[in-house]
């Protein structure tokens, strides 16, 4: 009997893991898989319905409604009441937790740094190229530790851990991990073979071959017939122009043309954003505030947005609170050029919120589209500020990760920097 339907764009790897889980469990999930990303999920029937635009999204024959795709794998898990996915005992459940959330928070938002800009769905920058290469290789060494005496991630068989992290991993493996970079991690390799070839995962994403070359980013290539000379023109007005042809040589991989940001386009600002991440970083809080509210311009060069999550009656553990905060900021790589934030949670285990303060380049009253972007972005309520000496303080103690909001005391954060 078919429990629901998940809705997703054609080809989404982040599908593949409820529906593993639904073959593990035994459940038929029906698969509407005609939307386009980024368009078809705006409508606003589908808005009343699901609540936020973003896909994969399920809709369950008993009127369940579910976003997020590691919400949907860990309710079908769950679905079965004597399902081996979900782990014997509360620890070994909290284990599986915990590596889901690690891939999903941290992995994820790294490798999806690297390859969003691959395929065009972000501007490629070398330097952010880099970084997140880096950044990647240093959670992949977590798993590495972790499960070099491990056949699994958690226990001795298949758990919803290792369905998650290994379609996190699908487009890493299959676009960018070429052999020598596998050969930095033996473990996740032979940890992620495993999985891939089992039955179950191979009845979804079918037969799984590893790269064999790097993919790379291409830049776009010039359109040389709107270089020629106009035929119109004297050939008179082209000589300033002489020395053109050789400044149009093809350009090299870090020399590839970026793309634009409106923002780019802004007067340079009082206050560059760089500075004052370094000062956050490189001071006691209450120096750094103090060179912030000396230095920042909120009249033409800088706008401060508070955010609260839309659903924070619907949250439980702290840690799996402060994780989800994590997970909107490893899906703003876009921003980082144009926005610093921090998000905190405030209150205990099952009575906690998340809220916070962005800083976001520009004076508009619409959030910038490197914001609003983001698969995360609908989650939360973004509100622009008049910054009060009161907000201050408020602001104040959010970057500090100290004090109380609205009585519940601050109990971790996250930093977008």
């Amino acid at each position: 009997m078919t429990v629901g339907t998940i809705y997703s764009y054609p080809q989404n790897p982040r599908v593949f893991k409820a529906l593993v889980v639904a073959k593990y469990n035994g459940l038929e999930v029906k698969v509407d898989d005609k939307f386009v990303m980024g368009t078809t999920n705006k409508t606003d029937a589908w808005i009343a319905k699901f609540g936020a635009s973003q896909v994969p999204a399920f809709e369950g024959t008993d009127g369940t409604i579910i976003i997020e795709s590691g919400a949907i794998a860990y309710y079908l898990a769950h679905l079965k009441a004597d399902s081996t996915l979900i782990g014997r005992s509360n620890a070994e459940e909290a284990h599986i937790q915990q590596w889901v959330q690690f891939v999903d928070c941290s992995l994820s938002g790294a490798l999806s740094a690297w390859i969003y800009p691959i395929l065009g769905y972000a501007p490629y920058n070398k330097a952010s190229e880099t970084a997140a290469i880096e950044r990647t290789r240093g959670q992949l060494s977590v798993l590495e530790r972790h499960l070099i005496k491990k056949t699994y991630l958690v226990g001795e068989r298949v758990t919803l851990a290792d369905i998650s992290s290994a379609a996190a991993l699908f487009g890493g493996f299959k676009m960018v991990f070429d052999a020598p970079f596998r050969k930095e991690f033996p473990a996740v390799t032979r940890w992620f073979t495993t999985i891939v070839n089992q039955p179950h995962f191979k009845a979804v994403a079918g037969e799984f071959t590893f790269c064999e070359t790097q993919a790379k980013f291409t830049p776009p290539k010039k359109d040389t017939k709107e270089k020629k000379p106009k035929e119109e023109k004297p050939k008179e007005e082209k000589k300033p122009k002489a020395k053109e042809p050789e400044e149009e040589k093809e350009e090299s991989f870090e020399d590839a043309p970026k793309p634009k940001s409106k923002l780019d386009l802004l007067p340079a600002a009082k206050m560059p954003l760089d500075e004052w991440k370094r000062q956050y970083s490189n001071n006691d809080t209450p120096v750094a505030m103090k060179w912030l509210w000396e230095n920042i311009d909120l009249t033409t060069d800088y706008s401060i947005w508070k955010v609260d999550y839309k659903y924070n009656d619907e949250l439980t553990k702290l840690y799996m609170s402060n994780n989800l905060a994590g997970g909107l900021m490893n899906r703003l790589e876009r921003a980082r050029k144009y926005a610093f934030g921090t998000l905190v949670v405030a209150g205990e285990d099952n009575a906690n919120i998340i809220t916070g303060y962005f800083i976001v380049r520009g004076n508009a009253d619409e959030m910038i589209e490197e914001i609003t972007d983001a698969a995360d972005y609908d989650s939360y309520n973004w509100v622009k500020v008049n910054v009060t000496d009161e907000e201050k303080k408020k602001i104040d103690q959010v970057f500090a990760w100290e004090g109380a909001i609205d009585g519940k005391p601050i109990a971790d954060g996250k930093t977008f920097k």
